[in-house]
């Protein structure tokens, strides 16, 4: 499994057309980060157990292939951050909502907003959110609506690559 690059991922995500693809795609790419850093956590990368016992336990349908599952073991183990497995699960959970939404919200929505101010990685840029809150909460005509969405997409690709940081091992 090749590693993405930040600039991979960031044109992934920013070819997504609406929120429902964008959240998609990110939580593809978070579960695959995952993936990846799974092994890391077992008996030193010993090949044997990897090859034996780890892999089988990441292939498709295998018990952590499920993202909420894996991140409550990476958790339990105390290998991630509070915050960390918090945005993670908020993406999860936020992709399984716009899953089952018509019409599918936008990236200006009040849910997309709820869902930005509950996101670590991107309250804790106080530069960022600062000037979110200040365009969301401006006085919007066409142009400003456009950039301010602009500004969504931006803050919550930034939100996916800091995580993706955080799970390099």
């Amino acid at each position: 499994m090749t590693t993405l690059t930040e600039d991979d991922v960031l044109e992934r995500l920013n070819a997504q057309p609406d929120l429902r693809a964008f959240m998609t795609a990110a939580n593809d790419i978070l579960l695959r980060a995952i993936r990846q850093f799974l092994p890391s956590l077992f008996v030193n990368n010993d090949a044997e157990i990897v090859e034996y016992a780890v892999k089988p336990l990441l292939a498709q349908s295998g018990p952590l292939d499920d993202i909420d599952v894996a991140l409550r073991l990476i958790y339990a183990l105390g290998k991630m951050d509070k915050w960390l497995y918090a945005d993670i699960i908020h993406f999860s959970q936020f992709g399984q909502y716009l899953a089952e939404q018509e019409p599918i919200p936008g990236f200006a929505d009040e849910v997309s907003w709820d869902f930005i101010c509950n996101i670590n990685s991107v309250t804790d840029n106080t530069t960022l959110y600062n000037a979110l809150k200040s365009m969301k909460f401006a006085d919007f005509s066409v142009y400003s609506e456009t950039r301010f969405i602009a500004m969504v997409k931006t803050a919550l690709a930034l939100a996916v690559t800091s995580i993706l940081k955080e799970l390099t091992p």
